[in-house]
């Protein structure tokens, strides 16, 4: 008959450890787990941003080709909008929607010489409250050349 009391105080205080190991542990596991979700977002949006850079400096007009976006405008169009004033903000994608990605690109061009332009591309959260900044990258490169420019030399 005592042992029956005795097993009936082991289990209770095996639920209270396991209650009391559930109560911190939890809150701990997913405060990390959203960190790391943050933190893969962070990379992306700089991903994303360098990818846009490396295409605008990779860009070359004498290989016309149709295919190429970033967002939802033709590289080559970008370009030639980059190409109009000397100073220029273009914001991406340009027509916002509710079903657009969650991520808007704000490229910002200044002439700087003769032959070089400053191009910043900016990674903006659509959705506020996530707690992640927004990610700038910043690149010099020079000016792409147009197929007369080239052919008059």
């Amino acid at each position: 008959m005592d042992s029956r009391g005795f097993i009936l105080i082991e289990v209770l205080t095996g639920l209270f450890f396991t209650g009391l190991v559930a109560v911190t542990c939890l809150p701990i596991l997913s405060t990390a787990a959203y960190q790391l979700k943050l933190a893969k977002d962070k990379t992306d949006m700089v991903y994303m941003a360098e990818s846009v850079i490396e295409e605008i400096k990779s860009f070359d007009d004498s290989l016309k080709k149709d295919d190429e976006y970033i967002y939802d405008i033709r590289l080559a169009d970008l370009i030639e909008k980059l190409k109009e004033e000397d100073s220029v903000s273009i914001q991406l994608p340009l027509n916002m929607k509710p079903n657009n990605p969650e991520h808007m690109c704000i490229i910002s061009k200044n002439y700087v010489d003769t032959d070089l332009w400053k191009i910043q591309v900016k990674i903006l959260l659509a959705k506020e409250g996530k707690g992640i900044r927004d990610v700038e990258v910043m690149a010099y490169m020079p000016i792409p050349q147009d197929d007369q420019a080239l052919d008059g030399d």
